[in-house]
Order: C-alpha cells, then sequence, then structure tokens
C-alpha cells in the first residue's frame, strides 16, 4: 500500500464536488524530459555497469606489459662521478707555455659546458668503441620472432636475400643512445651513466669513457709545449748534425785500423758470448754421451743403464725362474700337458715384456741424442747470430757516441737550448688533469632494466585510465536505457508499474492471466500496483479508455493487457478487452475463447457490437472482443467511424475499456487508435530499451493526442515487490488467503 500511497501522492489533484480529486490524464507529468547533472552516484552507477569493460581493458594492459616485460633482455646500469676544475695541481714550475686562467665557479661558464660537451664527443665514444671492441654488443644478432620462423617455415619469408647493400652502422649513435651525461646543479660535478648487456661491460664502458676524457683533456693542454719543443728539435738537429758527422769519421777510422771500442754496454754483450760459448761446449759433451750410448744399445743390445734397470733386472728375474720351473715341470710332463703349455704362455708373456721394454730404453735414448743433437744446433745457431749482433753493435755505437761528444762538446748555445727543450719536454709530460674521479665506476649488481614492478605499476594505471575512458565512451556511444530512473529522466514520464522477470515454468505457463490465475504471487501483485496506479490517475466521471502498446513487439503488451484487465474485473469492475492488434492476434489464446467473429468483421460492418463482445467465463466481469480475421489493410479498418462508435459505447458500459494495440515502431495503428484512448501505457523491456527508439515513439504518439500516462517495465531485475514476503504470503491457508485476496481487491 505504501507503493500505491506514493504514487497517489505524486499526482496532481483538484478539488471536484468538495472531494480531492486526480486531474485528467492530459495534464499528469512532464512533457519533457528535466535537466539532470551527473552526480557521483551517476558516475558509480556507470563504473558498475561497464565493470567488465574496465576490467577487461585493465587485463589486456597487463597482459601487454608483461609480455614486453619478459621479451626485453635484461640490462644494467653503471656510473661513476668526476669533478672537472680549470686548472690541475702543478708538479714542476719550469717550461709553462701557458698562462693560468682564475677559475669561476659557475655552471653556465661556456668553459664547463664545453667540458659536459666534451663528453659525449664522438672521438671519445669511437676510443671507448675501439678500445673495448663495442661493435658486437651495441648491433646484437637478430633473433626471429616466433610469427617470422613460422612465416619461413611455409614459404612466405627469410627466403630471398636484400638485394640492396648493407647500410653502414652508426656505432657511435647507438652508443649515445646508451650513454647519459648528468651534471649536478650546484657544483662541478659531473655523473656518467652507461646502459649494457652486462655488469662487467657497464662498469669498463664508464671506466673506459673517463679515461680517455680525463687523457684528451691532458694532450689538449700539451698542444701548446709541443710546437715550441719541436721549434727546438730543429735547432739541436742542425747543431747535432755535425757532431754526428765527426762521430762517424771516428767510427769508419777505428774500423779500418782494428780498433774495437767496448763501453758499458758492450760489456754485459761480451760476457752473453762467453756464457754462449760455455753452453754449447756443455751441448757438445750432452750430445757425445747421449750418442755413444744410443750407439752402444744398438749394436750390443745392452749397456750398464740397462743391465742396473729394476725392471729389466725383475723381469730378467722372472723370465730365469720361470724357464727353470718349466725344465723341471719338463721331466715329469710332456709340452702338450695343460700346464705345461700353460707355464709356456707364462714364459713367452716374460719374453715380450722384456723385449718391450728394452725398446722402450732404446727409443728413450735416441730421443735423449736427438734432443741433445738439437740443443748443440740451437746454440750454435744462437752463437752465430749474436756474433753478427756484436759486429752490428759495433756499427751502431754511432748514437751513442754522438750524444756522448754532444755532452762534452757542445758549446754553450746548444748545451742551453737542450737544457730548455729538456725542461719542456718535463713539463708537457708531467701536465696534470683538471678531472679527478670523485666516485669510481662499481659493478652493477641488480638490472637496470626491465623494472617489472614499475612496468605493472604503469600498466595498472594506464589499464586503469584507459578502462575508464573506454567505459564513458562505451556510455555515451551507447544508446540504450539501462534502469527506470534513467528512463524517467529522459522520457519525463513516470514508471507506473515494474513487472519481476518470471524464471519459474509454472509460472511462465500462465503468465497470460497470472494475476488471476496465481493472484498470490509477486508478478500479479505488480500487475495490480499497475492497475491501480492508472485507476488513480482518472476522475470517476470520465470515460476509461486505456491504449496498451509498446515500443517494439515481443515487449509483451498483450499480456499486460489481459492481466490488467483481470486485475479490475477481480476488483468488481466491469471491463472491456480488445484485441486491437489484428496482425497479431493473441488474447483469444490467452482467454481461451473463440476468434471466429471478431473485431475485423465488425468494422467491415459484418456485425454488430453485441455479436462480437464475448463474456470471458474464467473472469467474472471481463468481456472481451477478439482481433477477427485479418485480409484487409489495419489502417484503413482502425480508421473507420465504428472504430470511435466502439470506444465511446464501450466507455459509457463499461468501467474500463483496454485496448491491446500493435507496437508503434513501424507500424501506423496505434497512432490511430491513441487518438481515441483516454490515456496509453506504453510496455518495454528493462534488457531492450533505446534512448532514440523510445524518444521517437513517444514524439509520433504526442503530435497525435498527448495522453500518454506513462512506462511499464516487464523483465525488471530490481521489481518494487518482495519475493520473499510472498513466498511467506504463499504458505499461508488457502481460507486465509482468500480472505485476504478479498478485502485487498476491495480495499
Amino acid at each position: 500500500m505504501s507503493v500505491l500511497t506514493t504514487q497517489k501522492n505524486n499526482n496532481q489533484i483538484q478539488m471536484v464536488d468538495n472531494k480531492l480529486m486526480p486531474l485528467a490524464p492530459s495534464y499528469v507529468g512532464p512533457t519533457v524530459a528535466e535537466s539532470h547533472d551527473t552526480s557521483l552516484s551517476d558516475v558509480l552507477t556507470i563504473l558498475a555497469r561497464r565493470k567488465w569493460t574496465i576490467l577487461l581493458t585493465l587485463l589486456t594492459v597487463l597482459t601487454l606489459v608483461t609480455l614486453y616485460t619478459l621479451s626485453l633482455k635484461p640490462t644494467y646500469r653503471a656510473n661513476a662521478t668526476i669533478q672537472i676544475e680549470r686548472e690541475g695541481a702543478e708538479i714542476v714550475d719550469f717550461g709553462r707555455t701557458s698562462k693560468p686562467v682564475n677559475s669561476v665557479d659557475s655552471l653556465n661558464d661556456p668553459f664547463f659546458r664545453t667540458r659536459y660537451e666534451m663528453l659525449r664527443s664522438r672521438v671519445v665514444a669511437q676510443k671507448v668503441i675501439d678500445d673495448l671492441s663495442l661493435e658486437s654488443s651495441l648491433v646484437p644478432k637478430e633473433e626471429k620472432s616466433f610469427i617470422g620462423k613460422t612465416l619461413e617455415a611455409i614459404g612466405l619469408g627469410g627466403s630471398k636475400k636484400k638485394a640492396n647493400k648493407p647500410q653502414k652502422i652508426d656505432y657511435t649513435g647507438l652508443f649515445f643512445e646508451n650513454l647519459f651525461v648528468q651534471p649536478i646543479s650546484g657544483s662541478h660535478l659531473v655523473e656518467i651513466f652507461y646502459e649494457a648487456r652486462t655488469p662487467e661491460e657497464a662498469k669498463k664502458v664508464v671506466t673506459s669513457i673517463v679515461e680517455n676524457f680525463i687523457t684528451s683533456q691532458i694532450q689538449t693542454k700539451s698542444e701548446t709545449g709541443t710546437y715550441a719543443k719541436n721549434f727546438l728539435d730543429k735547432q739541436i738537429e742542425e747543431a747535432g748534425q755535425k757532431l754526428k758527422n765527426d762521430e762517424l769519421t771516428l767510427v769508419q777510422y777505428a774500423n779500418e785500423n782494428g780498433i774495437l771500442g767496448v763501453d758499458e754496454n758492450q760489456t754485459r754483450q761480451v760476457k752473453k758470448l762467453e756464457n754462449l760459448d760455455s753452453a754449447l761446449v756443455q751441448a757438445e759433451i750432452r750430445r757425445i754421451e747421449a750418442e755413444s750410448l744410443f750407439l752402444q744399445m744398438k749394436k750390443a743390445g745392452s749397456v750398464s743403464t740397462v743391465l742396473t734397470n729394476p725392471v729389466v733386472t725383475s723381469l730378467k728375474a722372472r723370465l730365469v725362474g720361470l724357464e727353470g720351473d718349466y725344465q723341471e715341470m719338463l721331466k715329469t710332463f710332456k709340452p702338450n700337458y695343460p700346464d705345461m703349455q700353460r707355464l709356456q704362455q707364462q714364459i713367452n708373456a716374460a719374453k715380450d715384456k722384456l723385449n718391450r721394454e728394452m725398446g722402450n730404453i732404446q727409443r728413450s735414448m735416441e730421443a735423449d741424442f736427438k734432443a741433445a743433437k738439437r740443443q748443440e744446433d740451437k746454440i750454435r745457431k744462437e752463437l752465430k747470430d749474436f756474433n753478427a749482433t756484436m759486429r752490428t753493435l759495433q756499427d751502431s755505437g754511432v748514437d751513442y757516441k754522438n750524444l756522448k761528444r754532444n755532452a762534452e762538446n757542445s758549446n754553450k748555445l746548444f748545451n742551453s737550448l737542450l737544457q730548455r727543450r729538456e725542461e719542456i719536454g718535463v713539463a708537457s709530460q708531467a701536465q696534470t688533469s683538471s678531472i679527478s674521479i670523485v666516485e669510481p665506476a662499481v659493478t652493477p649488481v641488480t638490472k637496470y632494466r626491465p623494472r617489472p614492478k614499475v612496468n605493472l605499476l604503469v600498466g595498472l594505471l594506464s589499464g586503469l585510465i584507459l578502462g575508464l575512458a573506454f567505459a564513458f565512451l562505451r556510455e555515451a556511444i551507447d544508446k540504450s536505457i539501462k534502469s527506470s530512473d534513467d528512463l524517467e529522466r529522459i522520457t519525463g514520464l513516470p514508471i507506473l508499474g515494474m513487472i519481476p522477470k518470471v524464471t519459474k515454468s509454472k509460472m511462465k505457463k500462465q503468465l497470460d492471466m497470472i494475476a488471476y490465475t496465481m493472484p498470490q504471487t509477486a508478478p500479479a501483485e505488480a500487475y495490480r500496483i499497475l492497475a491501480t496506479n492508472i485507476r488513480l490517475m482518472f476522475r470517476p466521471d470520465e470515460d476509461h479508455v486505456m491504449l496498451i502498446t509498446s515500443v517494439n513487439s515481443g515487449e509483451g503488451k498483450s499480456t499486460t493487457a489481459s492481466n490488467i484487465a483481470c486485475s479490475y474485473a477481480q476488483m468488481g469492475k466491469k471491463v472491456l478487452l480488445v484485441d486491437a492488434d489484428v496482425r497479431n492476434a493473441t488474447l483469444h489464446e490467452k482467454l481461451d475463447i473463440s476468434n471466429k467473429m471478431g473485431l475485423t468483421h465488425y468494422l467491415k460492418g459484418q456485425i454488430d457490437l453485441v455479436g462480437i463482445t464475448q463474456p470471458v467465463k474464467k473472469v467474472p466481469g471481463l468481456y472481451a472482443i477478439t482481433a477477427g480475421d485479418y485480409d484487409v489493410d489495419p489502417v484503413s479498418l482502425l480508421s473507420h467511424e465504428r472504430m470511435s462508435y466502439l470506444t465511446t459505447q464501450g466507455g459509457s458500459i463499461f468501467d474500463y475499456v483496454i485496448i491491446d494495440a500493435p507496437p508503434v515502431n513501424g507500424f501506423a495503428d496505434s497512432l490511430v487508435l491513441t487518438s481515441l484512448a483516454t490515456s496509453t501505457v506504453i510496455v518495454a523491456r528493462e534488457d531492450a530499451m533505446n534512448a532514440k527508439t523510445i524518444k521517437s515513439v513517444l514524439g509520433q504518439l504526442r503530435r497525435v493526442k498527448d495522453n500518454i500516462a506513462g512506462f511499464l517495465i516487464v523483465n525488471s531485475k530490481n521489481p518494487v515487490t518482495n519475493e520473499k514476503y510472498y513466498a511467506k504470503y504463499h504458505r499461508k491457508p488457502k481460507t486465509e488467503l482468500l480472505l485476504e485476496d478479498k478485502n485487498s481487491s476491495y480495499a
């Protein structure tokens, strides 16, 4: 009763004959949809409705991110920190060729910016690539994917060689893709990062970058000193050439007169010559001894070393013992006796082993002889080569004599030039770098990429954002109506009732007249709520001609019409149910009455109203007019004045005239019938409501007559009735149930 009261209170009322009465249907409800701002509950409703879209998108993104992460080869990142200053430490204070500049502590200074860019110069990069042979690691071998292998297996790929010439690979460009240089703000520190396939390679590359950068910086500082050094070299060369010519003349004179000058360096060479002579003598002695033993063994078959060999001695002793045993046993047994044959085999085996051992000793002696011979030949050849070297050494003493004469006979100018040259050379070599290593590179112990946790987090956020975007996009594209609230908001019309979805087979069979056959069920009560809501919308003194239609076919309008008629009949009302859906007549089957003569026969003038009006014996107070035969255009029949006369007479005789009309979408029948009705009820399935179609249907009906009372939603998942209550209500005794039904019907 609370629902009925709410529906009643929601209708506008007026004073008629000192009584509060509802207004006419033409005044009920707004005619257009009211504006509606999206609230948090609407957003949550959309998210709940599109939860599978969000979840599927999220899972898809996470799957792609996981596959991408698993497909990546692991990489490692090593780093080092260096400090860059304008000037390094001074080791010597002479030989300077440049003037020191005061340091400017500013990261924006061009000097520091230049040094930062030099770290990323192609010269340093190419030097590192050459030193570490990074070509193979910068361009890894291509691995064919599963799809590529499949195409190659079926002959669709991989068989044709590329006709184009191989492109030149920019190794430095690939190197820079893995290199990252980051100056630390507010300091002269610079961090160097490099990403590689292995931790060892990452460390080696960072270390090599730092070393080559420091070396190039030192070489840059030495360029000025190099010019001065080259100038002094030319002056010294001119002064020393004369002295060199004099030394050549001196050496030539010493050679012509048989003079051998031996200095400190040559003394070591002479000692080596003596050692080679001594080694040659020892080698000849060893060769002679080895040759003598080998020849004696080869001719006589035995030498003293063989006689004292413990292996040979033991073999001979065993052979003698076996032969003695054989001779002793020969006195008793014949040679063919098994023991004699076995003993003979042992004797033969001992002889073979002794012969092999003697052969091994002979080969060993031969090997010793050959080794001694090779050693002798080697020493003899080395001695011959060294003698040639000694003779060459005597000729090459010119440079030493020239340097010594320079030290002794050069004049003051030559000494000054030479001293200055040496100072500049020392100063150039003593150049220190203004770059110091703060933190050297270490071997990374953890992978830098891939980072599964970060990737999954990014994938989770991306999937969630994409899922929400897809959800709201689908919601914007989807024109279907998802709930009764949406239907009320879009159309501005009330929901007169919500029929729950019937799942039990017994209830499905009796659904056509369930309000009468099973009044204790939830669907029956839902139809009674609908009938009551419609009844409260009419004034008692006006005709109640109600049109039941739907947007599309198969939405349950005929079932709704029969159940509303049964509900009014149960309330003690006199009801006329007209089947105006002549294209698809079904009411005669639902009510179990004859369709031999019906509405079409009346509209053709073949019979009067009394002849086509049939009482429904099952339901007292209910009368019906079936559709009749369908052989003429229904619109022309329904447009006849006889149809208007039927509604007028029916409204004056019966309390309610209920017309079951065809669907609005695609047929003009309902447009003709709605002009004859007091009110129109539209039946819609909750799972098949489309906003565009419903708006189109409302527009068509309102252009004819604005008498739409509201909507009835069937197959509702959230009906207003309480299933638990009706289950409990159904278990009451039949007598009590009949009393309650009678009281509720006439309340």
